[in-house]
């Protein structure tokens, strides 16, 4: 585990703990006290070592030149701030390792790129934890788009807004609000737009071509709250991406509210609908609506699986089977977190010039 702060504590470590297929076998945080929320309080690197009766290291040169610990590990999850996603995937793809990297991929064009062609070359398994894309949904939208059951995809609508005001408002927020590294803006786009648009560039097989957009800041924080874009891919296809963290009530609160998703995939044979409330299965489906009149249904809504009891969500199984050398599906491959991030990086970049501006 690379990376032990707020998701790293609440969801993977005990996740991988629980599950009978999977061991912890070695931590890295860099400093004692990991960064949590305001909402949280987490354990020190002390506390973990005595949580998990792991070495805890303070770097992944020190936690890969531990012959020893190197040797355990088939996989690591890196879950640290985004800037530092691409040095630390290459650290780990050239010892050899399976890698879960946290979403965006990377905040950075030229280091997602040479991320993704590390991980291509490489022959390892690299899942970026969009975790909506390892739902059995998904897996079928990209069927139906692959199969040409849908035609050719011409616009795709594309919303998604959460209940985390509270995490995107509030500047002790930093690892949430303050661009760090190459990043031209944080909030609420590389926090959980990252969701949504991997998402639909994986179903859809999108390319992203260049960005229009605009985005509203928070006076506290200065993170963007809300993000309305229009992304042009190749082929003349286009998205219209609405999305914000202003959505009534709190994920993370006793009685949690759930994210609204509204997904809309027009093709030359009709429309692939999928949207609902991410914490009420049957609030939404999939169905393909076709101009001759016919549709195929498929009940329920599961987008994103935050759910911290089990095992974990599909992509974290889906990973661990990887690492086992068992069969499985990604959902979001080195390709998928590379166009998410190109989207992102143009959309930012708009928002700033008030201009269009390409993908890189």
């Amino acid at each position: 585990m690379i990376g032990a702060g707020w998701w790293a504590q609440g969801w993977h470590l005990p996740q991988l703990q629980r599950n009978p297929d999977s061991e912890v076998v070695a931590i890295m945080q860099r400093s004692e006290a990991p960064k949590a929320w305001t909402g949280d309080k987490l354990e020190t690197k002390t506390e973990l070592r005595a949580t998990y009766g792991v070495p805890v290291f303070s770097s992944v040169e020190e936690m890969l030149s531990d012959a020893e610990t190197a040797a355990k590990i088939d996989g690591v999850i890196i879950c640290t701030s985004h800037n530092m996603h691409a040095v630390m995937g290459h650290q780990c793809l050239a010892a050899g390792k399976h890698i879960l990297m946290e979403k965006p991929m990377t905040v950075d064009v030229a280091e997602a790129r040479e991320l993704a062609e590390a991980a291509s070359a490489s022959g390892l398994t690299f899942i970026v934890n969009n975790t909506a894309n390892f739902r059995d949904k998904c897996f079928d939208a990209r069927r139906i788009v692959a199969s040409g059951e849908l035609g050719e995809v011409h616009q795709v609508l594309c919303v998604m807004y959460s209940p985390l005001m509270f995490l995107f408002d509030d500047p002790k927020n930093s690892g949430w609000t303050e661009p760090t590294g190459k990043m031209v803006g944080n909030g609420f786009g590389w926090g959980q737009l990252s969701h949504v648009l991997a998402w639909v560039l994986h179903v859809a097989d999108l390319d992203v071509e260049e960005v229009t957009a605009m985005t509203h800041k928070s006076e506290k924080s200065g993170a963007d709250l809300t993000d309305a874009a229009l992304i042009r891919c190749k082929g003349a296809k286009s998205i219209s991406l609405s999305g914000g963290c202003g959505w009534p009530g709190h994920e993370f609160a006793e009685r949690p509210a759930g994210k609204h998703f509204d997904i809309k995939i027009f093709g030359s044979n009709g429309v692939l609908m999928y949207g609902g409330d991410d914490k009420d299965p049957a609030s939404g489906r999939l169905e393909l609506r076709k101009h001759d009149g016919t549709s195929t249904v498929s009940e329920g809504f599961l987008m994103e699986n935050t759910e911290v009891p089990g095992l974990g969500p599909e992509s974290l199984l889906q990973f661990i089977a990887a690492c086992r050398g068992l069969e499985h599906r990604n959902g979001a491959d080195q390709g998928v977190g590379l166009q998410a991030v190109r989207a992102l990086d143009a959309m930012y970049r708009s928002a700033a010039s008030g201009k269009t501006e390409p993908a890189l």
